[in-house]
Order: structure tokens, then sequence, then C-alpha cells
């Protein structure tokens, strides 16, 4: 067996040549006890050397020397080294477990010259914890012991108690066993209390022999009997309105449960439920209710809530207070309330204006008849119950002050009382102020003084026209009269129809000249109306004539309306017969003030059976149970036959059966069953109702099921300004009764939304844009598919009101009676509406016609309002669908002068400024650019100075030099690439300057056109790559107008040189050089004229100036201040000008222009007059 060498863990101790050691081995497994001399030449001394092992009190050798005592002892005794170990194999715990000792005793004396204790423990599990009790169940407030132990385990083991939930270790008391057959326990004593119930406890058990992840654990649950806890209310205090319904609830968590609980108040029992309720609360319920509970532990818990009765105010005042005019009144106002009113004021029936608050006192001094009338005390509070809302409770009373004074002004109600004949009718009087003590009314009539009755009313039994005339009233008391008044009674008769129409009449179809009257009497006079099916008949309509007459017999008698309706008018056959379609129910309705009365008429009409019902298809797959019902009017009523082809179908039961069924309108139905449709049923049957006017066949076709029609007649029931509700009429459905519909509401912009309308028919398609056109279809779909759209139907939704503009800068201006305004931006489609008003009259006239606003955002309009002379004018906007749809109005300001219209916007006005800042911002750093380049070459320039300087005329002049060709020819005067861009007639040249030059257009001379000159990228320069080293005439070019050719047929002189090369000194900078310039020493060649240009119209021989390839540069003309720059551009003598004379002539030295310099002109390349010139040559190689 290998030998397993533990770990030796604990302290070593050592004193002198004494070591103590701790060493741990499971039970089974082997260790080495290691016993080590410092001093390895002490056991030369001739001492004994032995191990001996001591355990449960008993000590016995076992190992002496170098032989052991036992066979699972072994010793490794090496002196030299030291060494005298002790290996035992196959550890036990009876035998092993205890304390070894390795001792070296002195030769003859036995001493101990060296001891060496090892406390060995062979490890055991320990065993499996147990609490005790099992299931404890302890008292609130009495301490429990709970006991863990655990037995057989070597070492004795660690025992922690946790509650569940928790990692908190809890304090008990740990006793050891001392060895596996006594067990190891740890007391916790717990003082529990309600929340202890039910807790978890854990008893965890550990010893060397486990690792640290190996626990052995048990729990146990804890039962703990606790006193009552009461619970009251539903709160505390519980509020609750006078006369409502009270729950007083108690409940008791107690353990063992309280079997029931005891209410009390003041002392006495009042019951044992848990809720004690209170149907209709009073204020003598208000107070103090206790709950008490016991549930046998030996103490008695009890809780107290408190019932607080809300009610209202409760107001109280004495009845009436009589006075004489002059005296002061003092009343009281006693209030009572829970909670206390927050309001308290006296108020007056009848006057608004009187109001004292804050106050239970009303106090009037020195009263008059005004003070008389009824006073309220009014208290408001505000109760707020338990599980209810605030809410207000009010309450008031009310005295009459009466102040003794004589009746006032009287009057009599209704003012224009009207009288219903045979009716009865009262009048009342009364006086303000009505006088007091009350006094008594006298009535009487205009035709007799003779008194009618005594009091504030008079009756008229039962109203006649006799009745009619003039009543007078007047009051009195002991302290006067009040003034008389009269009212003149009218008496109303209600119509009465003198002759009514027969309830039923039966007429044939085609009947000529049918007429029905009605005669009725009434005042005042009645009106008439005739209606067919509850709707109104208009003889517009073309179907109905009605002829009205009138009477009357006398000024007060009632009114006889006579009406007769004719069946007659241009939709009729021969304008007078009768239709089908006439049957139904007529009434005349007679109506005046009073009320309305109507005679009623049922017509019906013999007519041969009409087809009413469609669509003329239905659908059933085979096998099912198919249903074809065919519709007819008709009268008498119709029989009905059935035919499938040439066949008669006679039902049997079996395939086929009918059902005959009658309906309203004189509509009768006949449904033919076919019973599980074959092939051979499909088809049209043809049904036939036969009466005694005729018969009548239609076509009925029986098909298998499939998509469905399309919808048609699309109409518009209702439009919003974001919706639009449409209704269409369904056509076949294809056999499938769930159709479902799909609207497509495209717009003119091409938006193609769809709305689902599912069943729903009409149906509303929203969110739409308001004031936006759309084209609507409508499609049906099953199961089978889709039907193709309907015709599409053009609607155009309203425009929401709030969002149409007001006008803006409205003047009228009264010498021309012209008005003005603007339109804010806005997408919509408007026109405008113009009110005006005169100075004789408050009311606004509208204008005939409407004013047109343009789409542009920013419109000016301008009205002349024609003839009128309107002393105030208004103006709004509304939509041009809907002229109701309209903004609020603006009056119009008035001027003697209409204010100039702009005539741009400022919007436009700030987007040129903006653009126009770009353009000079660009420029600016251009030039910048340029003048920094100028001032490089310049300083390149200086040092050159020395070999370009040659007198001017002393040059010899000589032909010039021949042009260069290079590849791309860099003069580009001459390049085709001039022919692009320069060849477009239709760009204009802008920042053109005005010399003397002639530029053609379009190859047409045009010798008036002085401008129109424009920088161009191209160069005219001869030198290569558009101009020499030193040269700048490349940074200045202009380019002709269009197609321009620089040419003229006018002979060049100096003062003034038609030819476009021209040399003008303000050009070139305003340097005033005398001679040609510093190409004077060539002599010009030759002339060449109009032929060279017209040879190559339209080509690059256009653009230059007489077919001179080496003709001056054109440039603008430079603004004075800048003249003087340190770099000008232009300021450069211009290396290509030469002049001519007429004929090709040279022109003598003595006819060059002389421009002397001036200190004004001066530039880095000149100097003024006082210093020699140096001039700066172009030098072409």
């Amino acid at each position: 067996m290998a030998r397993i060498l533990l770990l030796i863990i604990g302290c070593v101790v050592v004193s002198g040549n004494n070591r103590e050691e701790v060493a741990d081995v499971r039970e089974g497994q082997d260790v080495t006890l290691k016993c080590r001399f410092n001093n390895p030449s002490l056991l030369s001394t001739g001492g004994q050397i032995y191990w001996m092992r001591q355990r449960t009190g008993e000590k016995d050798n076992v190992a002496i020397a170098d032989t052991p005592l036992d066979r699972s002892y072994t010793v490794d005794l090496e002196p030299s080294e030291g060494r005298y170990d002790l290996t035992i194999s196959r550890a036990t715990y009876e035998r092993d477990n205890g304390m070894f000792e390795c001792r070296f005793k002195e030769a003859g004396t036995g001493s101990d010259l060296h001891t060496t204790t090892v406390n060995l423990t062979v490890l055991i599990p320990p065993g499996s914890p147990r609490i005790n009790p099992e299931a404890p169940t302890a008292t609130e407030g009495q301490s429990i012991d709970l006991v863990c132990s655990s037995q057989g385990g070597s070492p004795d083991p660690q025992i922690i108690w946790y509650r569940s939930g928790s990692d908190q270790k809890l304090y008990s008391v740990l006793k050891p066993g001392g060895g596996r057959e006594t067990p190891t326990t740890s007391v916790l004593t717990i003082n529990p209390g309600k929340d202890d119930d039910a807790a978890e406890y854990r008893c965890v058990v550990w010893n060397r022999a486990l690792t640290d992840n190996e626990k052995m654990e048990t729990t146990v649950v804890l039962s703990v009997n606790y006193y009552p806890r009461i619970t009251i209310g539903p709160e505390n205090p519980l509020r609750v309105e006078l006369d409502q319904s009270a729950t007083l609830t108690c409940s008791a968590d107690a353990k063992p449960p309280v079997s029931n609980v005891r209410w009390t108040r003041g002392g006495r029992f009042i019951g044992t439920l848990n809720t004690l309720v209170k149907e209709r609360v009073t204020l003598d319920d208000a107070g103090r209710y206790v709950c008490q509970a016991d549930n046998g532990l030996g103490r008695l818990r009890e809780a107290e809530v408190t019932l607080d009765v809300l009610y209202g105010p409760r107001v109280s005042v004495i009845s009436s207070k009589d006075v004489d005019e002059g005296e002061d009144i003092v009343i009281t106002c006693n209030v009572t309330a829970n909670p206390a009113p927050v309001t308290i004021e006296w108020l007056k029936e009848g006057d608004d204006s009187f109001r004292q608050s804050g106050v239970d006192i009303l106090r009037l001094n020195r009263v008059s008849a005004v003070n008389q009338g009824n006073y309220i005390c009014r208290a408001v509070n505000i109760l707020n119950p338990t599980g209810g809302e605030p809410s207000d409770r009010i309450g008031n009373a009310t005295v009459a002050v009466r102040v003794r004074h004589a009746p006032g002004k009287t009057y009599i109600t209704p003012a224009e009382p009207i009288a219903v004949q045979g009716e009865q009718s009262t009048l009342t009087c009364g006086a303000e102020p009505p006088g007091w003590p009350m006094p008594t009314y006298r009535w009487w009539r205009h035709d007799s003084d003779a008194t009618l009755t005594l009091g504030a009313n008079y009756t008229i039994p039962r109203a006649s026209l006799t009745d009619e005339g003039t009543y007078y009233c007047q009051p009195s008391n002991r302290l006067g009269k009040g003034t008389p008044a009269s009212v003149r009674v009218r008496v109303h008769q209600p119509p009465r129809i003198l002759e009514n129409l027969p309830e039923t009449a039966i007429h044939r179809i085609g009947t000529t000249n049918l007429s029905l009257t009605c005669r009725a009497q009434g005042k005042p006079q009645p009106s008439i109306r005739w209606l067919k099916d509850g709707e109104e008949i208009s003889p517009a309509d073309g179907l109905y004539d009605i002829l009205v007459e009138q009477s009357s017999l006398g000024q007060n008698a009632a009114h006889t309306v006579q009406s007769t309706l004719q069946f007659r008018g241009a939709k009729r056959i021969n304008d007078n017969q009768l239709l089908p379609t006439d049957r139904g129910t007529y009434q005349c309705v007679f109506k005046n003030d009073v009320r309305e009365v109507s005679s009623s008429q049922l017509l019906r009409v013999e007519h041969s059976p009409i087809t009413v019902h469609k669509p003329n298809k239905v659908a059933f797959n085979l096998l099912e149970d198919a249903q074809l019902e065919c519709r007819m009017q008709a009268y008498p009523e119709p029989k009905f036959q059935w035919s499938l082809g040439p066949n008669f179908i006679e039902p049997d039961g079996a395939h086929y059966a009918t059902n005959d069924t009658t309906l309203p309108d004189d509509v009768y139905a006949s449904v033919l069953t076919v019973r599980g449709v074959t092939e051979a049923d499909y088809g049209s049957y043809t049904c036939k109702g036969t009466n005694s006017r005729g018969e009548h066949k239609t076509i009925i076709t029986l098909q298998e099921k499939g998509r469905p029609e399309h919808p048609t007649n699309l109409r518009v029931i209702d439009k919003g300004t974001d919706k639009i509700e449409l209704a269409w009429d369904e056509s076949f459905n294809g056999g499938f009764a769930d159709t479902i519909f799909q609207v497509k509401a495209e717009t003119m912009s091409g938006e193609k939304p769809s709305h689902d309308c599912q069943t729903k028919n009409p149906c509303i398609i929203e969110p739409l844009a308001q004031q936006t056109t759309y084209k609507l279809q409508v499609k049906a779909s099953n199961i089978m598919g889709d039907s193709d759209f309907s015709d599409p139907l053009e609607v155009t939704t309203l425009v929401n009101v709030d969002t149409i503009p007001e006008p803006e800068e409205v003047y009228f201006e009264r010498t021309g009676n012209m008005l003005s305004f603007k339109v804010l931006p806005t997408d919509l489609m408007l026109q405008g509406q113009v009110e005006f008003r005169t100075v004789d009259s408050d009311e606004w006239t509208p204008m005939e016609t409407l004013v047109q606003i343009s789409s542009d955002s920013h419109d000016h309009g301008e009205v002349f309002l024609g003839k009128e002379s309107p002393d105030d004018v208004r103006i709004r906007f509304c939509s041009v669908f809907v002229e109701s749809s309209c903004g609020n109005y603006r009056i119009a300001k008035k001027v003697d002068y209409l204010p100039p219209v702009p005539s741009q916007s400022m919007s436009m006005q700030y987007m040129v400024a903006i653009i126009v800042g770009c353009v000079v911002f660009v420029a600016l750093v251009a030039l910048i650019f340029l003048c920094c380049c100028c001032r490089h070459r310049n300083n390149k320039l200086k040092n050159k100075t020395a070999d370009m300087e040659v007198s001017h005329r002393v040059v010899t002049q000589q032909a010039p030099p021949p042009p260069y060709y290079t590849v791309g020819m860099d003069n580009k005067g001459l390049d085709g690439s001039m022919d692009t861009g320069l060849d477009d007639p239709s760009k204009t040249a802008i920042y053109s300057s005005q010399q003397y030059h002639n530029y053609s257009q379009n190859g047409h001379v045009n010798p008036q056109n002085n401008n129109g000159m424009g920088y161009m990228d191209n160069s005219y320069s001869n030198s290569n790559n558009g101009g020499s080293v030193n040269s700048q005439d490349s940074l200045w070019q202009v380019k002709g107008h269009g197609e321009a050719q620089m040419t003229t047929h006018m002979a060049p002189h100096m003062a003034q040189d038609s030819r476009g090369y021209q040399y003008d000194p303000m050009v070139h900078g305003g340097y005033g050089i005398s001679g040609y310039d510093d190409y004077s020493h060539y002599p010009p060649t030759s002339y060449q004229g109009q032929g060279m240009v017209d040879e190559y119209p339209g080509s690059r021989g256009n653009y230059v100036t007489n077919g001179d390839p080496y003709a001056a540069v054109h440039k603008p003309r430079k603004r004075v201040e800048h003249i003087d720059g340190g770099c000008d551009v232009s300021g450069m003598p211009d290396p290509y000008m030469e002049h001519y004379e007429q004929g090709g002539a040279e022109m003598s030295s003595d006819n060059k222009p002389q421009i002397s310099f001036d200190e004004s002109l001066e530039s880095g390349y000149s100097t003024p007059n006082s210093r020699n010139r140096r001039i700066i040559r172009e030098i072409i190689v």
C-alpha cells in the first residue's frame, strides 16, 4: 500500500530538547511522525530511544530503538542524520487517535535528553447534525433553546447557527464531545416574537475531515404563538357623510387565531363580528369605538377608531321681518356644520349686485321700498369622506324683509299673451316695488269698466275668438295705488282639418289627372306641405303639382286653406299618367304657430310585376345548396314560375324547392333552392311573375364562386378638412358575403395611399391633407381575388379656417375708392370677400364679385369698389372650394393715397443682398490674391530693370515678329477654345467697359453697341501659355458679347479709332505713354480688312480685331481711386498696341499721341516727371 504523507498542521512548540507537534491522518491512510535531533551526536552517547503512545489515559511503547512493537508501525532510525521517524500504516481511530512521544533517555540516569510529542488526530467526518426539538413551538416573549448535536466525527466538529436568508452567525453555546463516542452540541437561545414565526434556522457542522466547501447542515422551522395585533379602520378617524353607510373593520392577527372580536362603545358591548356596519349614520353615531381581541395566551389586546359624521351646513333664520321705511334691520344667521363652513354670505333674490360675505349678521340701514325682498343666508363647507372625493355642501335659509309701502309701476305677464282657442290662458299682474301690505289687484277689459276679478292672476277658462281684446290691471293697498297696466290678448286657433284624405285608395297604372285634396282652418293662417313616405314633395321634381287656395272671414276670423296635390309633371307619361312608383303613403300637413296636424292616405297602384332585386347573379360551388331570390313589386299579388332554359321547374322538395313571401311596399319575393348543385345546374334561370295586370320575366344567373365585381356609383357622403366619408353601390360579390373594400386616394403629386375599409360602407377615409384634391377609387376583394377599381371620383378636402391667414396691410383709399391688401405666404387656394358699410347703416354689405388671390406667396392685391361710397371696408380670405370656409375679417385703414407697393418681397431683397455680398466677397479675395502675385513678380522685375531700360524714341522700327503657333495654339485669341462659350449668343456680357469699340453680334455689325465686353478665362496674349513671364494681360481679358466680331469698316484716326484695338490710356491704367508703347518700333505691315473675317464666319477669326492677332487687349476702365495702386494689373504698357493710319500708312513720330505724366498717376512701374522714366518691356523670344 502506498504511503501517503500528510501535511502536519498545527503549532510546533520547542523548549530546549522538547518539541510538540500536531498531525492529522484520515482513517485507513498512512502517516509518518517525525522525530528529529538538532544534535545527531546525541544518539552516540549510549542512551535509549523509543516511541510511546498515550490514548484514553493509557500509555504504551510502540517502538524501541529500531524495533517496532506493532506490525502496523515501522521506524526509520538514522543516528548519523539525527532522524528517528515512526510510520503508521492504515491508521485507525481506536488505535492511533491520541498522543505519540519520541523519547531519548540517558543511559544510567534515565533522564530525558530529547522529547518530541505528536498529537495525532485520525480524521473522521462528523455525523449528521440533529436539532432538538425537531418541531419547536414557542410563545411570544418566552425564550426557547434549540440544540444542534453531531456525533462520530474526529476531531470534535464546529457547530454554527444561521437564520435562513442571512449569512450572519448567531450566538450559541458550543459543548465539545471530546471524542467520537460523545456528541458535540451547540445551544441557540431565542427570545421569539411575531417575526420569528415560521422562521427557518440552519445548523451547520464541519471538522477537518471535510474540505472547506463541504458542510453538513440541517434546518428547523420555528412556530411562534403570538398575541393579537389589531388593525382597525378602514381609516382612523373614519369620516362618513350623514345618512350614508359606515363600515368599521377590526382584524386581529394572532396565533392561535382569534375566534371573534368584541366591539364596545363607552364601555357598552355592541357586537362580536369583525365588521361593524351602520346603515344610515346619524349624528348620535359619531364617537369612539373600541375593538378587543384575545387568543388565549393570557393577554387582551384592543384598538380604538373614531367615527366622524360629516354633514352640510344647517342654516336657520327668522322667516320674515316687517319694518317701516327708514328703520334699520339686523338679522342673525345660525349655522351648524361638520366640518365648519368655509363661507357664510348674504344674498338677495333677484339682485345679483347685493352680497355681504364673511358675516353671519345681515345689516340694512335706513331701509326703503328698494330693500324689500327675500334675503338668503348661504353657508358652504367642504366634505371629504373617507374613500371619496371632496365635495361642496351648501345650506341656505331665506328671510322675507317687508318694508311697508304703496305699489309702484304695474306690469302684466306675459307681455304679448296668445291664447289658444278652447284652452285655458292666464294673465299675471305685478308691481315694482310690489307694495306692502300685499295689494289687491283689479282687472277689467277695454270695452267695460266692470271688474272682472280681484287678484294677481286672471284666467280665461276656455279661450274663444271673442276673448280677444285689451285687459287692464291696477294694484292698491292702504298706502296707495299702483299705476294701471294693459296688455292685448290675441286668440289663436290651431289648424283643424275640414276635409280629410281617404285612408286608402287604389288606382290602376296609367290613370290620368289623379289628385288629392285637403282643407283646414286655423289662426294664424296655416302653411301646407305634402309628404310621400315621409319625404316632402317638391313640384320641381317634375312629378307633382301643388295648388293652394286661401280665404278668411273678417279681420279676427280664422283662415281656411285648401290644397290639391295633382299627379302631373314633365316626367310623367303624357304629363298626367299614374306610375307604379306613385305607390306610397301621402300626407297633407297643416302647421301654424299653435301646432301641426295632418291627414294621410295609402295609395296603391295596380300594375304588372316589376323587378326590384339586384344583382342578377348568384354564385355557389358544386354540392352546395344554392338559393336564387326573385323580388318583384306588383299589385295585386303576383304568382311566380321558375324555369331553367326552356324547362319549367316543378318543386319536388328533393332537388328544387320554392318559398314565396310578402314584403312591405307591395314587394313579393320567391326563393328557389337548388340542393346539391351540379354542373348541369349552372346557367340562366328565368323568374316570371304574373298578376291580373300582366306578367314580367327576369333572368338570374347561377355560377361558380369567383372574384367580386367592381363597385359603382362612388359618391361623397360628407367631407372635412382631413377626412372624406365615401359610399358606393356594391356589385356582385362573387358568392362571398365577407367581401372587403379598399379605397385608393391618389393626389395630384402621384401619392397613392390605400385605406382598408373592411366591410364598412360608407367608409371614412382619413387622415388626409386639407384643401387637397384626391382621385378616389374603390375595389372589392374576397378570397378568390380582387376586382378592378371603380371609376375615379375627384374630391377636394375642406380648408381648416384656423390656417387661413388674415389680410395684412389693408388700406382703403378714399380718393380713388380703392382697397389694397397683402397676402401672407400660404399654400391654400384662396379668394377674398369684401364687405362695406355706409355712414347711414351699421350693416355690412358684401360685394357681388369675389377677389381672386394670386398664387404668389407675397401677393399685393387691389380692388376697385365701383360707384359705392363706403365709410368702412373690410376683407377676409375664403377657400375657393367652399365659400363658407373663411378666416377673420380685417378692417381697412382709411388713407387718402395708397402707400407704394414694393416690387419684390422683403425676403427677395434679403436674397439679392446676400448674393451681391457673396460676389463682392469673392471678388475681393481674388483681387487680394492677384495683388500678392503682382508683388511677387515686382521683386523679380526690379532686378532686371537695368537690362530692360531702353529709350523708346531711339528704337529702330522693324516688322513685328511672327506669331507663335504651338500644338495647342497658345494664342487663345485664335485657339479653338474661344469658339466654345463665345458662340453662344444667349450669353450676355457683364462688367463691360465703355470704350470706343464696335462689336458685331452673331456675324452682324452693331455700330451702336459700345459696351458688352466681359471678363473671360481665355487669354488674348501672343506669348506662350497665354503671356510672357512678366506679362499680366492674361489676368484681365475681355470677351465679346455673343459671337462678337471685333471688326469695323470705319477708318481709324486719332480722335476716335473705330477699330477694336484703339488705345485708351485710361483702359491701360491711366498712364500717358508717348508713342506706340513698347511695340511702336514695329511698323504695321498691311491692313487686313473685312474679307478675312467673313471668310470664316463663326470661327476664331471672328474674335480678332480686323483679323489682327496682335491687336490690343480690351480692358475695362479702372476707377480713379485704384490708379495709384501698388500692383496695377493694367498699369504695364500694352506690348501689342499699334496704331494705323487710314490706308495702312505709317504714323510719323510727330503724330504720336503725347500724354505727360503727373503726380497723380504714379505707380510701381513709372516715375513722376521730375525723374527719368523707366520703361519695362516684354521681350518676345
